[in-house]
């Protein structure tokens, strides 16, 4: 069970959704905590208090020998405008999510049932899929089952993010539905499943998208900015320092802070990263435990690039290795569909300028920029505003691996580790073997991934 308290949050939302819109009315008691607990995977610590901010919002009396009892009191006409002024803004992003979600997690989705144990897909041939009404609707349910078998901490959390944003997962009352998943393949048993859960969720976007059309001229949002995804990767974590330390990273990767030269002042820093002072000072400490930098009173913060002196027994550094692998193992999933889609959405000329700056950096001896910038081109290029979203956080992560990697190769061996395939890579888009490529940069991520699981580099 995760014992965080800091992600009471997911349950809060849950049930604030569902009281706003509606689905629990005046009078309705939640379910227990022991309930909730089985429903989120989570620890009585952390549902009691979303519970209790639950409460102190007027939504809820918890009552310590009884479930706790909605007393948020509203006419259907307020549960109508609280939906619309919610779902109108976020329709374009719901409806980005129909075809994204098909490359961020459908693979994902496949790849955890593919790790079920067979006495595990032993009962899911066995199961007769019957959500109640006190469970996440069925969509979320079975991702979440599947996902967990992942082990990654990370794409869980992109998965949940996902899912506030749409939110209308919270709202719904599943029916019965029966699969006979008996005496059939594992590959018969995960088609079944995606047809089922993509005519729910089909269903789902279409009975929303008919109450957002109805109500925005109903409650005047016809002008209504649209509010696009964004995730929240730190949302348990101090973001600023984490992202300034990426920021960091790969402006020492490119250059802009050249090995053996000083950093700006603090001051100075504070300035170019518009960020607080104790901020830098946090970030060029979790730096130094990485042996990127080291600080000499009176001088400055030295670019060292002495990885030998990583510090692994720092939380932070220990977190961002983990963050490290994780994005490895999501973008290994789904590198290739996302790769065709935006290979297919650009011209010739736009193609040609990236085998360009392939071959630029594997002249220069630095190969293993081509990671940055191909996601950089994923970012601008991609059509699907959650793909870029969720590439540009996950190119952020990718700097933790930099000190990470030269610990194992040094420079120079590193970009030999890279310039082979690279080059092959490059060689894919002039020739216009897009499936190609996007194997080969798997191939690459993948090779990555097995280096750490086989203790190349420490995590």
């Amino acid at each position: 069970m995760r014992s965080d308290s800091r992600i009471f949050k997911l349950v809060y939302e849950y049930y604030e959704a569902r009281i706003l819109y509606g689905f629990y009315r005046y009078g309705d008691s939640l379910p227990s905590i022991t309930k909730i607990c089985e429903i989120f995977y989570l620890a009585p610590a952390t549902v009691r208090m979303a519970l209790a901010q639950l409460e102190k919002k007027g939504y809820i009396k918890i009552d310590a020998r009884k479930a706790a009892r909605v007393i948020y009191d509203a006419d259907p006409a307020t549960f109508c405008e609280n939906g619309a002024r919610y779902f109108v803004p976020r329709k374009e992003g719901i409806m980005d999510l129909t075809y994204s979600g098909k490359l961020l997690f459908e693979p994902l989705w496949e790849a955890g049932l593919r790790r079920f144990e067979e006495s595990e897909w032993d009962e899911l041939r066995k199961e007769i899929i019957q959500p109640s009404d006190t469970q996440i609707s069925m969509i979320v349910e079975f991702y979440i089952v599947a996902l967990s078998a992942l082990d990654n901490k990370l794409i869980l959390n992109f998965y949940w993010e996902m899912v506030r944003y749409v939110c209308f997962p919270y709202l719904g009352k599943e029916k019965r539905i029966s699969l006979k998943l008996k005496d059939i393949s594992k590959n018969e048993v995960i088609s079944a499943l995606r047809n089922v859960l993509e005519n729910s969720y089909d269903t789902a976007v279409s009975n929303l998208f008919k109450f957002i059309d109805e109500s925005r001229t109903r409650f005047h949002l016809e002008n209504v900015e649209q509010i696009p995804f964004r995730w929240d990767i730190y949302r348990q974590r101090p973001q600023l320092r984490y992202t300034l330390v990426s920021d960091i990273i790969r402006e020492i990767s490119h250059g802009t802070y050249p090995k053996n030269t000083y950093l700006p002042s603090l001051p100075k820093m504070a300035e170019i990263y518009g960020v607080g002072q104790n901020t830098v000072r946090r970030a060029l400490s979790i730096l130094e435990s990485l042996g990127v930098t080291k600080s000499y009173q009176g001088k400055g913060t030295l670019v060292s690039l002495n990885p030998s002196e990583i510090d692994f027994s720092r939380k932070e550094v220990e977190e961002g290795m983990r963050m490290y692998w994780e994005s490895l193992q999501l973008l290994a999933l789904t590198i290739r569909g996302v790769s065709v889609t935006t290979f297919q959405s650009v011209t010739k000329e736009e193609l040609s300028h990236l085998a360009g700056e392939f071959s630029r950096v594997r002249h220069e001896g630095k190969s293993y920029l081509s990671f940055e910038i191909y996601f950089i081109f994923i970012e601008e290029k991609c059509p699907l505003a959650m793909v870029r979203e969720c590439y540009g956080k996950l190119r952020g992560l990718l700097a933790w691996g930099y000190p990470f990697t030269l610990l194992r190769f040094g420079e120079q061996s590193l970009h030999d580790q890279y310039d082979e395939i690279i080059g092959l890579a490059e060689a894919d888009l002039r020739e216009g073997r897009l499936e190609e490529f996007g194997d080969n940069f798997r191939s690459l991520i993948e090779w990555q991934q097995q280096e750490i699981d086989s203790g190349n580099v420490i995590v």
